[in-house]
């Protein structure tokens, strides 16, 4: 577009009035892509196991459910089969963990409603337990759990595909997982959860694990970094979130205001009557007003939103207040589409 108005006109700005124009289309903001993903928020690594865990479920495989669940320390993994994904079955399930190994301190998962029903925050609550909910949409906040959900498939069939019962096939795959070293941390999840070696023909026992831990999240990051923008966004800022209930599956921009922050990533939109909680990578900024941009209260909530699975984040310390909007007179704008 700019190259093509240079052919014909030119005036000091012309480009930044050209940007100027197309940012204020509705039309093409609306139906836009995805934008640039936010820099990797990292969770924090818990200096001792079986403090914060990470779960979610997969299947229906070979006519089982899984639950799958990680410690964030030492990547220890347990695995349950399952005939039904009930709430019930799964405080079940977690009730026989910890009966092994004790009560976490906090658990990660997605928002399947196993995980938002009553009992299963009555149960948490009951135990002293910290829920953590990651952003709707975005798996990669749970990405600890969400990757051992592909390992766990792809061990099952190949072990299921050379005979054996599935239990026999689960069964070895855990041993073999639990006592092969970690490429995070450089040692295997049994050195660290138990503080031992499993009795295996391999020695992996690698002292100094947080430090080549740290050195690999570092180049991840790194790495993940290389493609990302930093958005700044503030409170009462007009912007566009994606939304996932009229078309499913289709990309859709809808307006709104940010209210709130509630986590690192997380922030509280406003879209309409509603609120909605959205990742940093689901919001874009918006240029033009509309009628359902008030002025609100904005309040702030303890909840913490991150990338991936493999450390913790803090929520952000901030205190609640109300914002209001500047009351000067703002002058109509001159398009240059209506001079032409």
């Amino acid at each position: 577009m700019k190259a093509e108005a240079r052919r014909y006109f030119w005036w000091p700005s012309l480009d930044k009035d050209i940007e100027n124009l197309v940012h204020q289309c509705k039309v093409c903001s609306e139906i836009a892509k995805q934008p640039a993903k936010a820099p990797l928020q990292q969770w924090n690594v818990p200096n001792e196991p079986w403090k914060r865990i990470h779960i979610d479920f997969m299947g229906k495989f070979l006519g089982f459910y899984f639950l799958i669940v990680v410690d964030a320390h030492s990547k220890w993994l347990e695995v349950f089969m399952m005939n039904d994904i009930s709430t019930f079955s799964t405080i079940s399930n977690l009730k026989t963990l910890f009966a092994r190994y004790g009560l976490c301190e906090e658990i990660v998962s997605d928002n399947e409603t196993q995980f938002t029903s009553n009992e299963f925050t009555q149960f948490c609550a009951r135990n002293g337990i910290r829920h953590i909910c990651t952003s709707p949409g975005h798996p990669q906040s749970n990405g600890q759990a969400e990757r051992y959900v592909d390992i766990v498939k792809t061990a099952l069939k190949k072990g299921f595909h050379k005979g054996g019962k599935l239990a026999d096939v689960l069964s070895k795959f855990l041993f073999c997982n639990r006592s092969t070293p970690h490429s995070t941390t450089n040692l295997s999840p049994a050195e660290l959860f138990l503080k031992r070696r499993l009795r295996t023909v391999l020695d992996l026992l690698h002292p100094n694990a947080m430090d080549a831990s740290s050195s690999t999240r570092q180049r991840y990051k790194l790495n993940f970094d290389r493609h990302s923008k930093q958005r700044h966004f503030k409170i009462d800022d007009k912007v566009l979130v994606r939304g996932f209930r009229k078309n499913p599956g289709k990309v859709e921009w809808t307006s709104g205001v940010l209210i709130s922050r509630i986590g690192s990533r997380l922030w509280s939109v406003k879209v309409g009557e509603q609120i909605w909680r959205r990742h940093e990578n689901q919001i874009r900024q918006r240029y033009w007003s509309t009628d359902g941009d008030l002025i609100v209260t904005h309040q702030t909530t303890e909840s913490v939103d991150c990338d991936d699975g493999s450390s913790s984040c803090s929520p952000p310390d901030q205190q609640s207040k109300v914002l209001r909007r500047s009351a000067r007179t703002r002058k109509p704008i001159h398009r240059l589409i209506e001079q032409i």
